[in-house]
């Protein structure tokens, strides 16, 4: 996504763990100060270990499957 000069941006590039885009993915954002660009990404991650550390951790139990479902 080319970014305006001379403009402000906010960029939520996402996060790991907890989704609400449907997504389970970790989601990142790189920025190419040289293009005045940034490039979204998505890459896998351990899910079942995240769900059994929140387990473990005894949270409620919606923290751990939301992780997978992605809402």
């Amino acid at each position: 996504m080319p970014l305006a000069s001379g403009v402000r941006h906010l960029i939520n590039p996402g996060a790991v763990g907890q989704p609400r885009d449907m997504d389970w993915r970790a989601a990142f954002a790189i920025y190419d100060s040289e293009a005045r660009e940034v490039v979204y990404h998505r890459v896998p991650y351990d899910v079942a270990g995240a769900q059994g550390r929140v387990r473990m951790a005894r949270l409620p139990e919606r923290l751990a499957t939301r992780l997978r479902e992605g809402r």
